[in-house]
């Protein structure tokens, strides 16, 4: 795969800023299950808490910051060899925001020249939305093309809200291998399951859903749900890797070991202009303190996502107002590398989830109140 040919799209779809520019990125994961995949039970896993990738960066190659002045600074026991977020803080996201150790780490970074980045993605959301991106690529309607993102989440909170009656028909049609033969069946599930849920969505909404679902009847296949293997929702996370590996191609791109992708980027050739690039390289976290810092900042943003995708958004409302002094200086300390970072590029964050948590995250970090 050539660097540049998904890079260009990317950046001016996106209005990506600063890409070509060098960094050091470090990360991090957290939730990793490797695979997902749809059970007699609902999934193979008895939770589906968001993926994250993410970490700390900074400008260039070198980096003239002491870590040891943060470490020290963080009064961690002597017994500590190796920092991980359970050194940091513990609990759900809102227990996290109330340690001051985090707060002292978020600041740190903030005032040594460091960024942070992070993918996150929503395990389900990822896993079903190509249903609504087959109905809709097919029909190619302009009304649905413009608001497909609006669909999607509609779709995916009625999915949601009825996980194993829907979960247990996914399986029944053996997606995401629904065949042709069985395409009609499906959509006229689809309008039934639509039908019954929507209610729980704003009447407009529901209208265009509902909308959308009887119209995959005039359709003859659904493309990206047929052909791939029965059951199997996520096969791996490899592609994940990716995506920063040719978006940032001159930076140098440092991951904490994990043998099932190394191997698996071995066996994926990446190039320019046929040149072989080799802008990756894994480590053993114990050797990096930046690595060990990423293991925060992906621990942290892996509870922040997962507490979105589950708090209603009243109690969103209520959990913000209440929030602590100490609370509120964490999600500043918070707020205020994630706004610098965004300066820097855009390209450091990556979302895969429903609009309606992203609307939630504007509405927690960033005081956006439109739900």
């Amino acid at each position: 795969m050539d660097v540049n040919e998904y890079r260009d799209v990317l950046i001016t779809h996106n209005r990506l800023q600063n890409t070509d520019n060098t960094y050091t990125f470090y990360y991090d994961e957290t939730n990793n299950i490797r695979k997902l995949y749809l059970t007699d039970l609902g999934l193979n896993v008895e939770q589906d808490d968001n993926f994250v990738l993410a970490g700390i960066l900074h400008k260039g190659i070198q980096h003239d910051a002491d870590f040891s002045v943060l470490f020290n600074t963080l009064n961690l026991q002597k017994t500590v060899k190796e920092l991980k977020l359970k050194h940091i803080a513990k609990g759900s996201f809102l227990d996290m925001l109330k340690s001051k150790k985090l707060c002292a780490i978020l600041s740190w970074l903030s005032e040594n020249g460091f960024y942070i980045h992070y993918f996150n993605l929503n395990l389900i959301y990822w896993s079903i939305v190509d249903i609504v991106d087959s109905i809709i690529g097919e029909l190619n309607n302009p009304f649905y093309i413009m608001n497909h993102m609006q669909i999607k989440s509609d779709f995916y909170e009625l999915a949601n809200n009825n996980r194993p009656v829907f979960l247990g028909s996914l399986k029944d049609f053996n997606y995401p291998d629904v065949g042709t033969d069985r395409c009609d069946d499906f959509c006229l599930w689809l309008i039934d399951f639509v039908k019954d849920g929507g209610v729980i969505l704003p009447d407009f909404n529901e209208n265009i859903l509902n909308g959308l679902m009887k119209e995959s009847l005039n359709i003859d296949e659904l493309p990206f749900i047929s052909g791939f293997h029965e059951g199997e929702l996520i096969s791996g996370f490899m592609i994940f890797y990716l995506r920063n590996l040719y978006l940032f191609k001159n930076s140098r791109h440092i991951f904490d070991e994990e043998h099932h992708i190394e191997d698996d980027l071995k066996t994926f050739s990446l190039t320019e202009n046929s040149v072989p690039v080799k802008n990756y390289e894994f480590v053993r976290s114990h050797d990096y303190k930046a690595i060990q810092i990423s293991d925060v900042i992906a621990g942290l943003f892996g509870k922040y996502f997962t507490y979105l995708k589950n708090v209603s958004d009243e109690q969103l409302i209520v959990d913000r107002a209440g929030l602590n002094p100490q609370q509120l200086e964490t999600l500043g300390a918070l707020k205020k590398i994630i706004n610098v970072s965004d300066e820097l590029s855009r390209g450091f964050f990556n979302v895969v989830s429903s609009s309606r948590e992203q609307r939630k995250n504007n509405l927690f970090l960033h005081d956006v109140e439109a739900m």
